[in-house]
């Protein structure tokens, strides 16, 4: 086995990268000889937003190894996570090791339990609560920093300022659901949700079952040009009618640095499944992924399943990826017939397998038209994971030509 001064070294020169970073699940109590070059080099992360340099490293910490640097870090987090359970084990023994000589019964019975304790804490695919408190308060620093920066939100911005006035927008590993009948808007809400996003400066994957890029694209064209300033018509634009073509071309060009990403098929597959999606997100790293008709992606679970099976997976898959890849995850699904009242929200119920997406979903809306005022759509909060929203209704100003989308009221319809 390398020594522990030179895998930790190369522990601490690995840390140079968010994603380094993030994989990383071990703590300063874990390190026998450079725990304090641990402590540098997240203290130095959060402070300048960067990773400081090998010679900084060494500056600092003179007692760090310069030729672990070149170690892979896949091979260094293997070998170290293996002396952290030799240590944890060794420490195990010497702390029952009087027992042993004076009661070994009672002492046998101590070792097995502390070694089923090591077997938890050594599982990657699951977290000791206590083990992992002491990042939890540092994390609590990063939202409350967060906060006080741009519009006071953590996580994604919403569609929605009732929403984002709580201070939580949509939050890492969370499924996100929206459901309506048909032609009531679930594909502009999520053209809505993805511009809200890009306009935030937050990158952000739409993926289209139902509709080309190109007409996804126009629909954004109108909706991220009234956010910005500009005067679009979808109509127009789509029927190839006279149109301000300098405007168009202005906003076009203003957008060349939105973090937007489009897609309505996967090269080489017949369908978009779940596997394919999170092989995009492992891809292209989206802070946010919006998904246009969740019924059409491919469970991957095969066709001699029954349909609750199919959905069951599609469901649970997405809520399973977006907690893995730490991602929120936007989707939008049908009303059966049965939600026949266009004016009133369909119920979980009236959703095609809406009870297994609803207890997958975090937070889960329904959307209706508003009786009389064609310019409107109906929101209804059905579901809120983990907090409580000032509203459970509420209006949306709803002129899809002009691209003009948004919340008109704060606690209810009127």
């Amino acid at each position: 086995m390398e020594s522990f001064d030179y895998i930790e070294s190369g522990i601490v020169f690995g840390l140079d990268s968010k994603n380094n970073l993030r994989t990383f699940n071990k703590h300063s109590v874990d390190f026998s000889v450079h725990g304090g070059a641990y402590k540098f080099v997240i203290k130095y992360f959060d402070d300048y937003g960067e990773f400081p340099s090998e010679s900084t490293l060494v500056e600092n910490f003179p007692s760090l190894d310069p030729s672990a640097s070149s170690l892979k870090w896949e091979y260094a987090t293997k070998i170290f996570s293996n002396q952290v359970l030799y240590r944890n084990m060794v420490g195990l023994i010497n702390s029952n090791r009087d027992l042993i000589h004076t009661e070994p019964k009672n002492a046998m019975t101590k070792i097995m339990m502390g070694l089923q304790d090591l077997e938890v804490l050594h599982d990657d695919d699951i977290q000791s609560y206590a083990r992992a408190s002491e990042s939890r308060i540092d994390e609590w620093r990063k939202r409350k920093e967060r906060r006080k920066l741009g519009d006071g939100i953590m996580g994604v911005p919403t569609s929605f300022p009732s929403v984002n006035s709580t201070g939580i927008g949509w939050l890492p590993g969370e499924l996100i659901s929206v459901y309506a009948r048909p032609t009531v808007g679930k594909t502009w809400m999520c053209v809505h949700a993805a511009a809200t996003a890009v306009s935030k400066g937050f990158r952000t994957l739409l993926i289209s079952t139902e509709m080309p890029v190109s007409q996804i694209s126009l629909r954004t064209d109108v909706v991220l040009a009234n956010m910005m300033g500009f005067n679009l018509s979808h109509k127009a634009i789509r029927a190839g009618d006279e149109i301000d073509e300098d405007e168009y071309q202005h906003f076009l060009d203003a957008i060349h640095e939105q973090q937007l990403l489009i897609c309505d098929h996967i090269e080489g597959a017949t369908s978009i499944s779940v596997e394919n999606i999170a092989g995009l997100i492992r891809k292209h790293k989206p802070e946010l992924v919006v998904i246009d008709g969740i019924y059409l992606v491919n469970t991957g679970v095969g066709n001699r399943k029954a349909m609750w099976e199919q959905s069951h997976s599609v469901f649970y898959g997405m809520k399973n990826l977006a907690q893995t890849t730490n991602t929120p995850i936007f989707v939008s699904t049908q009303a059966n017939r049965d939600a026949a009242h266009i004016y009133s929200p369909p119920r979980p119920d009236q959703v095609a397998f809406g009870d297994a997406l609803i207890r997958a979903s975090d937070v889960a809306m329904a959307m209706s038209l508003v009786e009389d005022e064609d310019n409107k759509r109906l929101v209804q909060f059905q579901k809120y994971r983990d907090g409580i929203l000032p509203i459970e209704t509420t209006a949306m100003m709803w002129n899809v030509d002009s691209g003009e989308i948004h919340e008109t009221t704060f606690g209810g319809l009127y």
